[in-house]
């Protein structure tokens, strides 16, 4: 009896740790226009968006590359798996490289807070087809 109780123990933290660390890839981003339609600060969905330059929305080309629409120009994007979750690495062309926590919420719809220095820009992105 125990044994049964550690074993339904396991089981349940390791469901919860792994759907904690939802990997995120390129593809997922890739295909239609992305729309800031709302702000997006701790994981909640609301509030004014602070994002310059993503304002207008943006479209993922390929795996490294994000068309920004306000910009009229291609960017180089990375993602990577960080200790508190995946990380949205933003290359701007004028040496400038911009860091955000990305959440996705579905396949349609995800969620960016600036990390780094500058904690203050958030915004939520629906994929408009």
């Amino acid at each position: 009896m125990i044994i049964a109780r550690q074993l339904l123990l396991f089981v349940i933290v390791t469901v919860v740790i792994s759907a904690c660390s939802i990997k995120i890839t390129e593809d997922q981003l890739i295909g239609g226009t992305w729309l800031v339609t709302n702000g997006y600060e701790n994981g909640e969905i609301g509030g004014d968006p602070i994002c310059p330059s993503f304002d207008e929305g943006m479209e993922f080309i390929d795996e490294e590359k994000v068309y920004v629409i306000a910009e009229d120009k291609e960017f180089d994007y990375r993602l990577r798996e960080t200790d508190e979750g995946m990380e949205f690495e933003f290359y701007n062309p004028n040496g400038r490289v911009d860091f955000y926590k990305i959440t996705m919420e579905n396949e349609n719809a995800f969620g960016l807070n600036s990390s780094g220095v500058t904690k203050t820009r958030n915004c939520y992105f629906e994929r408009q087809k």
